[in-house]
Formats: C-alpha cells, structure tokens, sequence
C-alpha cells in the first residue's frame, strides 16, 4: 500500500512525504536530547552543536536537514536514473532510516557529515566517464575533510569514492592522489592553527578520541534488534540487485558498484571501530536509501515489496516509541 501510494512522480508525494516524516519525528521534537551528543573532532566544543534552551528549534532544524537530504538523494535519482522510473519513494526510506538511527550517539553529527558525503557523490557523478576532473575529485576529498569535522569516520568514505573512480575511471593515481590532498587540506589548516597558537596538546586528545575498545558496536540491548532488522532487509535487498542489474545500462552497474564498496567499508568500519559504532549506520543510509527504493520499486513482487516496507516502518515506530 505504501510502495503503491509515494512511488508516483506526482509533486504531491513531496508533502505526503514530508508530513509523514513530521508524524514520525513528533515525539522527537520534544524529546530529542541535543545535549548528549558530542563531536567526534575534540576541537569543536559540543555546545555548537545545539541552540541552548530551544529544543522545539533544534529539532526542528536537524528534522529540516534529513528532509533536505532525503530529497537531495532524489534529485540525484532523477539525474543519474538509478532507478528505471521517476519517482520520490526513495526521500520516504531515507526519512526511515535517519529516524530509525536518531537518539543513537553522535547521530547529529553524522547527519551533518551526510549532506557534505551527497554533495560528493555528486561531484563524482558530473564527471564524463571518458574524462576525470581533477578538480572535482579534489572538491569532493575537500567536502569528506570537512565533513569528518564533525565525524570523524566520515575520512574512511574515501575508500569507496576510491573504488567509484576506479570503476568509473579506471586506475587514475591523479585522481587518487588530488582526493587525498583534498580530505588532508582542512585538516592542515588545522594543525598549522594548533602549531601557531601553541595548543598541540589537542592533537594528542583527537588520538584519544581516535582510540578504539574492542567490544561489538551494535551493542547487547533490546533496541539493537533494529539494526539487525535493517541489516537483514539491506543483504536481501543487495542479493536482489546481483540478480537484476544484468537489466541495467552499464553505468548504472558502475554505479551501483560504487554504492556496493560504500556499503561494504561503513559495515567494516563498524565492525573495527567500535567508537563509530551506530553512528556510522547513519551514514549507510545514502547507498541503503537507493537498493532498498531499486528493490521495492521494481520487485516482481509487489506483496513482499511492501511487507519489507511495512517491517521497516513498524521498525521505527517502535524504536520511537521505546526510546
């Protein structure tokens, strides 16, 4: 019934999407504590990451960040065709997945770190295939920099922009070498502000920070079975893709290639980093947002295209209703 009523590409699903995403996040809006969120970037002081005493206004403007996102992504459908048809269903998985991770830690952080990995991606995609723009590799290494600012692991998405080149462009050390430059860039400025200033006891506290303990990120509680929910319906929906991208032009193949790696180094950053830990599932959401939109909308099996949807949904109300 979901899948039926947003897969359309009439203007309207813009605000059915929109106030359903507003129902959901209703209880956030007043419960939503800002205040235990922390950035990964010791430099930057917690206390930035919220308005004090508004949170109504803080809510409201992180709720207004995963709506941009969530249609960003569509944007991004529409123009590289991911997809095989118009559509807006993709904002409404994104919108599910972000409010399933909300309350997790570093969760706001992460969400700010998205908006600058899309734009990114983007960059990558206006490059011709024949022709690598140096320039906006470097702008896209410039945009992870940035965003690892605000989360740290947000520097390994990297490897999977790595491995996009590589199957878009094939080996390209230029490329490689000016993606690097890019992501070190803000980070020089950093340290250069920490040598001049005489304060390098803070590079000693972000390797701290940078420390990681051994024990499993999805953590021991009743509330992690939501992880493993979306963890489950993301390898169906990854074994549906091997079984139907043979019907898809071949640089829609390259680009769900791409997404592939993405997916692949966040689930083993997870694994290794345990201070990345829930947060880093955040970030999964722009290649999550994508197979899981590819494999309802185009499922021979519209049943089971919206019993997943309808998992994914009672998911997260759950998960608001219990945190």
């Amino acid at each position: 019934m979901l899948v039926r009523l947003l897969k359309g590409p009439q203007p309207s699903n813009i605000l059915l999407i929109a106030l359903f995403g507003a129902l959901l996040w209703l209880k956030l809006f007043w419960t939503h504590n800002f205040e235990s969120q922390e950035f990964f970037a010791p430099f930057l002081s917690a206390k930035y990451m919220h308005i004090n005493g508004f949170q109504l206004l803080n809510s409201l403007i992180l709720f207004a960040l995963v709506i941009f996102e969530a249609f960003y992504i569509v944007r991004l459908n529409m123009k590289y065709i991911f997809i095989d048809r118009r559509t807006y269903f993709p904002a409404f998985i994104y919108i599910l997945w972000m409010t399933l991770m909300a309350g997790t830690d570093h969760f706001n952080a992460a969400t700010i770190a998205n908006l600058l990995i899309i734009i990114a991606i983007e960059g990558i995609l206006s490059t011709k295939p024949s022709h690598l723009n140096v320039k906006i590799v470097y702008r896209s290494g410039l945009l992870l920099g940035i965003a690892s600012f605000f989360y740290w692991p947000a520097i390994l998405i990297i490897l999977p922009f790595w491995f996009i080149m590589l199957v878009l462009f094939g080996l390209n050390w230029r490329g490689l070498l000016a993606q690097i430059v890019g992501a070190a860039t803000p980070w020089m400025f950093v340290f250069a502000w920490w040598f001049f200033t005489d304060n390098l006891s803070s590079a000693a506290i972000l390797g701290e920070a940078l420390n990681a303990t051994r024990e499993l990120p999805l953590g021991k509680d009743n509330t992690s079975i939501r992880l493993y929910i979306i963890i489950f319906l993301l390898l169906i929906s990854v074994l549906y893709h091997y079984t139907h991208l043979i019907d898809k032009k071949i640089i829609v193949r390259k680009y769900y290639g791409g997404l592939f790696w993405f997916l692949f180094v966040i689930i083993g950053s997870v694994l290794l980093i345990p201070s990345a830990g829930q947060a880093g599932i955040t970030i999964a959401a722009i290649p999550a947002t994508i197979f899981l939109s590819n494999q309802y909308l185009t499922s021979r099996s519209p049943i089971m295209a919206e019993i997943n949807v309808m998992l994914l949904l009672a998911t997260t109300v759950l998960w608001i209703l219990v945190s």
